[in-house]
């Protein structure tokens, strides 16, 4: 029987992936840049005595707009284009269909209350507590600019984690999963859509369809540098 993308990310094992990042209960230093950000967390706070960040190591890796935020981490999409084969799991905002590669994702939620942030831009939905880890959820269909989007039919997050964040995306529903070959992906989608689509890395030719491949990278880029 075909497993739904909700079975296959059920059945995922995270425990050795959740003992590493709470591993000391440290803070990553996205974390930490989040926090700084939109929740108006000084860092020298956070680093009182006894903190859990008191042992913590800096990275001196650059991510994004000066900050200084690791571990460092190939692009997805530079990973992919190695592989002979992706599996992708396809979502719905609006009318459109989006797909994200699965080694990005770690599972998929219901959508849950948030807690609200007193700073963050409107794409920032709020923050949730999700296996001890402060997660913000996003508004894609906004990111995206998608047309006819509603933010009240969201009934799904996509949980991914990406330069030591972990953070959300909020959807309309899961369609399916799509186990393809690398053929089927055109990786030069500027010529097709134009330099402006920011957040797209790719687009997946499904047999008369362009699917657009979501940028995970670009993403995390966005939320820390606002």
């Amino acid at each position: 029987m075909k497993k739904t993308p909700e079975q296959y990310f059920q059945e995922q094992d995270f425990a050795v992936l959740e003992a590493d990042i709470n591993a000391g209960h440290e803070f990553t230093l996205a974390e930490i840049a989040f926090m700084e950000k939109y929740l108006g967390i000084e860092r020298s706070d956070l680093k009182q005595k006894n903190s859990p960040l008191a042992s913590l190591k800096y990275d001196d890796t650059y991510i994004g707009n000066g900050q200084t935020l690791g571990p460092p981490e190939e692009p997805v999409e530079q990973v992919l284009k190695r592989e002979e084969n992706m599996l992708l799991v396809g979502f719905f905002i609006g009318n459109q269909e989006f797909t994200i590669p699965t080694v990005a994702v770690q599972e998929v939620i219901k959508a849950i209350p948030v807690s609200k942030m007193p700073i963050s831009p409107d794409f920032v939905h709020g923050v949730i507590n999700l296996r001890g880890r402060i997660t913000p959820l996003v508004h894609l269909g906004e990111m995206l600019e998608v047309s006819g989007y509603d933010k009240k039919k969201e009934g799904f997050v996509i949980v991914c984690r990406r330069r030591g964040l972990q953070f959300g995306l909020m959807i309309e529903k899961v369609h399916t999963m799509y186990r393809v070959a690398q053929g089927s992906i055109d990786w030069a989608v500027e010529a097709h859509i134009g330099a402006s689509v920011e957040y797209i890395s790719g687009l997946l030719k499904i047999n008369d369809m362009l699917v657009s491949v979501v940028s995970i990278d670009k993403i995390v880029e966005r939320i820390l540098a606002e």
